[in-house]
């Protein structure tokens, strides 16, 4: 038992063993309600539409090797504990069992490179069942949005960019938005004219004050 401490707190192991405390920290303080579970997610939402500029269309082609595996697709908290298992157990399994505290740069980078490889594809294969069944639920079809307003959140929206939100009893609707006329910005009031289906987006304009 205390060998194969050693060895999980020694090198090429050590990082791997590191991150997996830390998962096990979070999950801890996830039952305590210290934390709430989706405090680290985020959404990758990749749109590449013909019309953006350049630098905005670069930075979203970036993403799609991560949305590729799946980080996004799934609860953050959730992809980073299934890596960090598997990297712990891909280090364990793999690495010499003779524990040695100094890092050697050669094989020990070698090693943490082959693990983080296995790790990360097998958290692919892992989490692949489970993309889309942590999305949220469309209770607001889109026919009931249309003529209901919506506050602009971005700096600006135009004809191939914007979020803006739409009040309800609950929490507010985050809409992807476009305008085919002036382009509104953060705090304009909107009405929704139509939407998009196939793009996922809605059109609105500014709303007509006193309206």
């Amino acid at each position: 038992m205390d060998q194969f401490i050693e060895g999980c707190f020694s090198w090429p192991s050590l990082p791997a063993t590191v991150l997996l405390i830390l998962v096990c920290g979070y999950w801890c303080l996830v039952m305590l309600g210290a934390l709430d579970m989706d405090v680290l997610d985020f959404d990758l939402d990749i749109d590449l539409d013909a019309d953006m500029d350049m630098d905005a269309s670069i930075l979203q082609v970036g993403f799609i090797p991560l949305k590729w595996l799946n980080i996004g697709s799934v609860p953050t908290m959730l992809w980073l504990s299934v890596f960090a298992l598997t990297g712990w157990m891909a280090s364990r399994l793999m690495n010499s069992p003779t524990p040695h505290p100094t890092l050697e740069l050669a094989t020990d980078g070698l090693a943490i490179l082959r693990d983080t490889g296995i790790a990360v594809f097998l958290t692919k294969c892992l989490t692949q069942p489970l993309r889309g069944r942590f999305d949220p639920k469309e209770v607001n079809l889109a026919k009931d949005l249309i003529g209901g307003n919506c506050t602009v959140t971005t700096s600006e929206v135009t004809e191939s960019f914007g979020e803006a939100e739409y009040s309800t009893d609950g929490a507010p609707l985050k809409l992807r938005v476009r305008t085919e006329e002036e382009n509104l910005a953060r705090g304009d009031e909107a009405v929704i004219v139509g939407f998009q289906r196939e793009q996922n987006v809605y059109l609105i304009k500014r709303a007509e004050i006193g309206a």
